[in-house]
């Protein structure tokens, strides 16, 4: 099912293609090695975390909305301050039995909403990344390609 739902879905294949370590458990989009900076300035690897909203059983549909969970410690900038500008709530959430988050961001595109899951995860990967990259210009949150970008 997983592999069905990822081959025909653009936006997931999209992700799988470019090298973002996905997979979907418990109707949750899970995107792993995403890259942050903490607040000692160290890089560190979390997990970006949706809910899937499928508009078939093998098809994905449009996120349900502009937000999105992450797994780790608090997301800093290359200064060590949080980055608030995107967090909306630091607490634990236990979203399955199997799936703990400890943060829940919010950074809403112009047009009020993410057309599919590529642009969504991208968006934050790129946000939390590009914080990394300064202190770590190796540091990719595309762990199954070699080549960054």
């Amino acid at each position: 099912m997983q592999q069905q739902l990822i081959n025909h879905s653009p936006d997931l294949s999209r992700l799988l293609e470019e090298g973002f370590d996905i997979s979907v458990d418990g109707g949750y989009l899970m995107t792993r090695h995403i890259p942050y900076v903490d607040a000692e300035k160290m890089v560190k690897y979390g997990t970006l975390v949706c809910l899937l909203t499928l508009a078939t059983p093998t098809r994905t549909g449009r996120p349900p909305d502009h937000t999105i969970f992450f797994c780790g410690s608090t997301p800093c900038d290359a200064n060590g301050i949080a980055l608030d500008s995107i967090i909306n709530n630091s607490s634990k959430q236990r979203l399955t039995t199997e799936l703990t988050v400890d943060h829940y961001f919010s950074s809403k595109p112009a047009s009020g909403n993410y057309p599919d899951y590529y642009e969504k995860v991208a968006t934050y990967a790129k946000i939390l990344g590009s914080q990394a990259r300064v202190i770590d210009p190796t540091a990719t949150w595309r762990p199954l390609k070699q080549n960054v970008s």
